[in-house]
């Protein structure tokens, strides 16, 4: 069967789809991958960044780092208020998680970011309470 008046867009690229023998291979054998082609629009060249995008960047480590030493913050206060309750469920509080429960609310560092600095209001009023319990003041 023949169709005639075929785009010549579609005739280039139906030809380039055909299979070719190269006298270099004999028929069967595979040929080497051809290299990937770079996409429209895009260099050819490696990309190299810009001075803007590596200053943001290390703005956002900046950002990230410090929710992450926030979150620890979090976490060690926490701690410390668990170690507590455990103690008193066993009947015994120490002096030194009584110091340690203290020193959290004392040393802190208040939040930029409003989610982040209400948990850790939250914390701190619930470390205040519990140092209320044994007359301490943070």
């Amino acid at each position: 069967m023949r169709i005639d008046n075929l785009p010549a867009a579609l005739l280039r690229s139906m030809a380039g789809a055909a299979p070719r023998q190269h006298a270099a291979f004999l028929p069967g054998e595979e040929l080497p991958p051809a290299p990937p082609a770079p996409l429209a629009g895009q260099p050819a060249g490696p990309v190299v960044p810009s001075v803007a995008m590596l200053v943001t960047l290390a703005a956002t480590q900046d950002d990230v780092e410090r929710r992450r030493r926030r979150a620890e913050e979090a976490e060690r206060g926490l701690d410390a208020l668990e170690g507590l309750h455990r103690e008193l469920l066993a009947g015994a509080v120490s002096p030194a998680r009584l110091a340690e429960i203290a020193a959290w609310s004392r040393d802190h560092e208040a939040s930029e970011e409003p989610a982040i600095a209400a948990l850790l209001a939250q914390i701190d009023l619930r470390v205040r309470v519990e140092l209320a319990k044994f007359d301490i003041e943070a």
